[in-house]
């Protein structure tokens, strides 16, 4: 639509854990799909990853993802601009269904608001209340006949997406027709992929919905929320906002509640959550080494959930490396190690034990870690006998699996250590 280009899109399924990965085929550029990867929210929503790899107007492909509660796929773009289509979702759900989805044997774990909280700006107002599911509840308001106050309330379920929101196109107001022109934008735009509204009303209707502003401006937030790279649990509640504002809210989201489904000790019935000074109290690691900074999930000797934030302050930075800032594949294993030990070591015959990593199999290490990524460790306990016990774990960044690994650990009785010494 805006670069008049044409783009060649292939969609295929990826193994589960792995979120939405798009890729330049062009470039051979991975395009990770998180809130901090948006670099212009003008007209649409861009994604810019490897190699200054960028991908426009992903929005609607995002909704119909979203909609259809897809996940684990792999998005080849062979140009910058995903095909506007109709200015629909339509087109997109006619490619998946002809194409059949298959349930995976691991769910995507949903990212669950626990906490309301409100961003504004300006006349701008973004609500996010925790619920069972996804709802959206947008208005919008524009100076046109019909369209002062709009509003729609849409929960996403089986089928509702396709008949509520998926046939709402994209719209513009005649006037700004040529300023779009003169921003070198609407390249390849026409009558038949957007609806166009003019002061006395739609210039090339009819309108599918009476109220097919709302319903697009809804399937709108609902491809941005996308961005999270893995299901939202939530009431959102927007007024007056688009794009910029969305992407706003979803990072807002991120880093209040991390990259996962954080639990109340109430809806979980395990183990409660552990801060950085329980931590302590149960691995010996401390300054530098020390490399876990919350266990949002624990069931001793069974898993752990845990969270790893890394910040350019990390002193291996200093040197791996110097004006590209990458953390080492090593530490990501320790750090997964630490983690996975907690499960060990929290049970009371354990106390005042330590680990020795005994092996390390089928590592692999998928996307580099940088400064700014909250690292996600999931760890399922393999085994545990007396004196050993081994994990599985993935180290997940924005919804995708960076590294993940099996590693077999010796439980040592510090005592006995200090009494051969």
């Amino acid at each position: 639509m805006h670069t008049g280009k044409k783009c060649k899109v292939t969609v295929s399924p990826l193994p589960p854990g792995s979120g939405i990965l798009f890729i330049r085929s062009d470039l051979g550029a991975k395009i990770p799909l998180s809130p901090f990867s948006v670099t212009n929210t003008a007209r649409g929503t861009t994604l810019t990853g490897e190699k200054k790899a960028s991908i426009h107007t992903v929005e609607h492909f995002l909704a119909t993802v979203h909609g259809f509660g897809l996940d684990n796929l792999k998005v080849e773009m062979d140009a910058e601009e995903m095909p506007i289509l109709d200015g629909s979702a339509v087109p997109f759900c006619g490619y998946f269904n002809k194409a059949g989805i298959l349930d995976q044997e691991t769910p995507a774990t949903p990212l669950k608001v626990t906490d309301s909280f409100e961003v504004n700006f300006k006349d701008v107002s973004l609500k996010v209340e925790p619920a069972e599911g996804l709802f959206l509840d947008v208005t919008t308001s524009f100076p046109y006949p019909g369209l002062e106050n709009q509003n729609r309330v849409f929960e996403l379920k089986d089928g509702s997406f396709e008949k509520e929101l998926a046939q709402a196109r994209t719209f513009c107001f005649e006037e700004e027709i040529e300023e779009l022109r003169r921003q070198g934008l609407i390249k390849g735009g026409d009558f038949s992929c957007a609806v166009v509204m003019g002061k006395k009303g739609i210039v090339n209707g009819p309108l599918r919905h009476e109220d097919e502003i709302v319903r697009h401006k809804t399937l709108d937030l609902l491809g941005d929320l996308k961005l999270l790279n893995r299901p939202l649990w939530a009431k959102v509640t927007v007024r007056k906002a688009g794009h910029r504002y969305h992407v706003e809210l979803a990072k807002a989201i991120l880093e209040k509640f991390g990259n996962g489904a954080e639990k109340t000790k109430k809806e979980s019935g395990e183990r409660p959550m552990l801060d950085i000074l329980e931590i302590q109290k149960i691995l010996p690691h401390r300054y530098p080494f020390l490399l876990v900074d919350r266990i949002l999930e624990l069931e001793p000797n069974k898993k752990v959930v845990a969270v790893k934030n890394v910040t350019i302050n990390e002193p291996f930075f200093q040197g791996h490396f110097p004006g590209h800032p990458i953390m080492p594949g090593v530490l990501v294993i320790e750090a997964m190690a630490q983690a996975g030990g907690i499960a060990f070591l929290c049970e009371p015959a354990n106390k005042g034990k330590i680990l020795y990593l005994a092996g390390v199999d089928n590592a692999r290490f998928r996307k580099p870690i940088m400064p700014g990524d909250q690292i996600r460790f999931e760890i399922e306990v393999l085994f545990v006998r007396s004196k050993i016990g081994k994990i599985a774990g993935k180290a997940i960044v924005d919804g995708q699996t960076a590294v993940e690994a099996e590693i077999t650990c010796a439980i040592v009785d510090m005592d006995s250590i200090k009494k051969e010494s």
